[in-house]
């Protein structure tokens, strides 16, 4: 399973409060959303709007069918910078480790000799003279087995435990039950409500943007991580949770909130003139290329003789989903090539066949673009389909293999690196537009103050 992850300088997690799967997640990235809520379809990307601090990379898995062509790439110039995108790979190539009985493993050298005396001997110490409670088994475990794989020194390589684990496979299927809101992490540790989702039963209730999560079921959640936080304010629907958030700095107001199950909306789109059509892409879960496809082909029914394609605060997705929506924008051409030091050598392509392949196009990216969606904004820039307006994306090209281990725990292995179609690797660099715009420090994506969008309505209706 394959995915682009991203990393970047904003935090951006999807999530919707309730009872998600790159990329990648995965390792910190700047942008990423988070949704509260429990999805009721397969894995992540790996995996991935609204705007953050910090970014949780979202896997990428490649679910759907795409065109590969085996073929002699050119290796990257010697200045080009590996760049780290979380992509899953199917698990037809390699076989799922928990496939593999133990007594068949492959040896390790630097881990079957390995002396855990030491590690019996510190233990035993502490379970004799420790003034506290021991951790369970199972904690033990995961701390041991996550450090482990911390001594790598790669972030997107990593050890998700159970229910985090479970989360991310859950965030990326689209139907989800939960309290219906859009969250991220703030500078300060907090979680804070980015927006309620209309209609949802966060809405319902009365919390706003901006309003802090500090307890949940009366238990304080200060100084807990969001991963933390998700999984206690999810739960099934028809379930009730009352959160305590501190509103505008200093009034404390609780909310109790019965859990439902709804489509998360990762798509919005409208007419912004009365010939030009806008489409935000949130992130690419298991439906990004369907509901994209719908968006599109309502903007075309309504008049529309160009698109906006907003993917910034996108932190990424599926990679099929990736390759499936660039390819509504492309008639031909590479979408990306994905090779490794083991000598392989992918290339995946777009097909003839869709509406919107020869309407103008302007692609909107920022730091909080990452891993898919710099997938899809690098193959419209660089087969001449698409002008980027904004700022520098987050920059994350490496390939991530998810394993589903016999707990239900998964471990993600870098096992690649993808390149756009210019043959270039984006890690680190990212992206860079074509028109740089910088954001507003106080819009709303979309909204008024949005200056980004009105440059990208500007070029397309003056060409410049």
């Amino acid at each position: 399973m394959n995915e682009p992850t991203k990393s970047s300088p904003v935090k951006w997690i999807v999530l919707i409060l309730g009872a998600l799967a790159l990329i990648c997640l995965v390792a910190t990235v700047g942008a990423a959303s988070f949704y509260f809520g429990r999805a009721s379809a397969s894995s992540e990307l790996a995996a991935d709007g609204m705007v953050e601090t910090v970014v949780e990379t979202v896997e990428v898995t490649r679910q759907v069918e795409v065109t590969v062509v085996q073929t002699a790439v050119p290796p990257p110039t010697p200045t080009a910078i590996q760049l780290e995108v979380t992509i899953e790979q199917p698990p037809e190539p390699t076989p799922q480790p928990d496939a593999t009985p133990a007594e068949t493993a492959v040896p390790l050298e630097n881990v079957d000799n390995l002396d855990l005396d030491l590690f019996y001997e510190v233990w035993n110490i502490i379970q004799q003279q420790y003034d506290g409670q021991l951790p369970p088994k199972e904690d033990l475990l995961y701390a041991i087995v996550g450090s482990s794989v911390e001594t790598l020194d790669d972030p997107y390589t990593r050890f998700v435990e159970p229910d985090v684990a479970a989360r991310f496979r859950e965030d990326m299927g689209g139907s989800v039950e939960g309290i219906g809101a859009f969250v991220r992490e703030t500078e300060d540790g907090f979680v804070e409500i980015v927006r309620p989702i209309d209609g949802q039963p966060a809405d319902l209730v009365g919390l706003q943007a901006g309003d802090l999560i500090i307890g949940v079921d009366g238990e304080s959640v200060v100084g807990q991580t969001i991963d933390e936080v998700l999984l206690k304010v999810r739960g099934p629907q028809g379930s009730v949770v009352t959160l305590t958030v501190l509103r505008d700095g200093e009034e404390e107001l609780d909310f109790t909130v019965t859990r439902t199950r709804f489509e998360i909306p990762i798509i919005e789109s409208q007419m912004v003139t009365d010939d030009i059509g806008y489409v935000h892409l949130t992130e690419f879960n298991a439906n990004a290329e369907e509901k994209t496809l719908e968006a599109i082909q309502d903007l075309l029914g309504q008049g529309a003789q160009s698109l906006i394609f907003d993917l910034r605060d996108n932190p990424g997705g599926f990679l099929d989903q990736s390759i499936g929506v660039a390819d509504l924008f492309l008639a031909d051409g590479v979408v990306l090539f994905e090779r490794n030091n083991q000598g392989l050598e992918e290339t995946f392509t777009a097909e003839a066949g869709d509406e919107a392949e020869d309407i103008p196009i302007v692609v909107l990216i920022n730091a909080a673009s990452a891993s898919a969606s710099e997938i899809v904004a690098g193959a419209l820039r660089d087969n001449g389909r698409a002008a980027l307006i904004g700022e520098t994306t987050f920059g994350k090209g490496s390939v991530q293999q998810l394993h589903t281990l016999s707990d239900g725990s998964e471990l993600r292995v870098t096992i690649a690196r993808w390149y756009t179609p210019a043959n270039v690797s984006i890690s680190d660099a990212g992206i860079t537009p074509d028109i740089e715009v910088v954001s507003p420090d106080d819009f709303t994506l979309g909204g008024e103050g949005d200056t980004q969008l009105q440059r990208a309505i500007e070029y397309l209706q003056n060409g410049q």
